[in-house]
């Protein structure tokens, strides 16, 4: 639930029929679907780090590269979406023109979350970025300690990191700006030990949330050996967890972690999770193709390419159409891989089957 952290009742009525649109869809769950809420657009695809768990590390077949401020307008404008992140396997900071694409969303008025490595925060940056007015800034750190953070996050060094992330939240106190910082946490083997340090210092900062998740493969690449973690060492940093959790006052967004920690086994079992983001989040790489997600890292699925055709069409085009009847069915392949787990929205939108005549047109039983 972390990625919709802020949205309030008044953000949703700006656009009451798109909430209203994706809401029924996602209920249907039929091969078409409506114009999205959420849209995924990759800024950059180009990182200055090597990070161990990242399948651009591994390399990727397609063309590495940055998201152009007209490319993103062009598509932006289409679809319009009320909530934009602009992640991707790269790092944005890379691209010349993210802050004009962040300025140019939120006078739109969408919510706009980015992800960073904050090495490239330095002043100058941190200016730039806050004024631009991001709703969310997600700031990616695996470690606590110089030698775990290091030792993941490739090509980074461990204090510029932290002095960088607390210029920022300085800067950001000092404008009174709105922008939410948040932290995050990918869970593996190597920094299992820092995750209780890692909230102490997020609460400690005074951050607007801490978020994480667990390891998992993106694409081919398998990243299976990074949870292999012995049972002992779970549950000792899973009792650690719960005691903290009673005196903090971080925001933990960390649900993904405590169901690995409650049981590990449960990564084999992700392909009987629910799933509705074909039906409103789709994914576009920095060049312009529709993929169901940014799990389909290497355009292992394509749908379209934005950039050629209009986005409506690519969106309920064939492609999309039966990836959709299939996901129904088992979620396999590359989306085994996923640790999506969306049966909240599942739970929610069951009140509508006990409706006569409304229960029977949905495709998701």
């Amino acid at each position: 639930m972390s990625l919709y952290e802020g949205i309030s009742i008044l953000h949703l009525m700006r656009r009451p029929f798109r909430v209203f649109s994706n809401i029924f869809h996602a209920f249907v769950s039929g091969p078409k679907t409506g114009k999205p809420f959420k849209l995924k657009f990759e800024s950059s695809a180009i990182c200055n780090l090597k990070c161990i768990m990242c399948p651009l590390t591994k390399g990727l077949k397609r063309k590495m590269g940055v998201l152009s401020f007209n490319n993103f307008k062009k598509v932006f404008d289409e679809i319009n979406p009320p909530y934009l992140n602009l992640t991707g396997l790269g790092e944005p900071l890379i691209n010349p023109d993210i802050f004009k694409i962040i300025s140019y969303a939120r006078r739109r008025g969408a919510l706009v979350k980015l992800d960073t490595n904050a090495t490239l925060l330095n002043d100058e940056n941190i200016k730039k970025l806050i004024e631009s007015d991001p709703t969310f800034i997600s700031v990616s750190i695996d470690g606590i300690t110089k030698k775990s953070y290091e030792s993941i996050r490739k090509g980074a060094k461990f204090e510029t990191v932290i002095n960088n992330l607390k210029n920022m939240i300085r800067y950001r106190n000092k404008t009174y700006s709105n922008t939410k910082i948040h932290l995050f946490f990918v869970l593996q083997k190597s920094n299992m030990n820092d995750l209780i340090d890692f909230i102490k210092f997020g609460d400690s900062l005074n951050v607007d949330a801490l978020n994480g998740n667990i390891a998992i493969s993106f694409g081919n690449a398998d990243n299976k050996d990074k949870l292999k973690i012995n049972q002992l060492q779970i549950k000792k940093i899973n009792e650690n967890l719960k005691k903290i959790k009673k005196e903090i006052k971080i925001k933990l967004n960390i649900e993904n972690i405590e169901e690995f920690l409650d049981n590990p086994d449960q990564i084999e079992k992700i392909s009987e999770k629910s799933c509705f983001y074909p039906w409103y989040n789709p994914c576009i790489t920095w060049d312009g193709y529709v993929v169901p997600c940014d799990i389909h890292c290497n355009n292992e699925i394509v749908f379209g390419n934005a950039f050629q055709e209009p986005f409506m069409k690519i969106w309920n085009n064939e492609n999309a159409r039966k990836f959709r009847k299939r996901l129904l069915i088992k979620r396999g392949g590359i989306c085994a891989k996923c640790c999506v787990d969306e049966r909240y929205i599942l739970d929610k939108l069951k009140f509508l089957n006990r409706i006569p005549l409304i229960n029977k047109i949905s495709y998701r039983k």
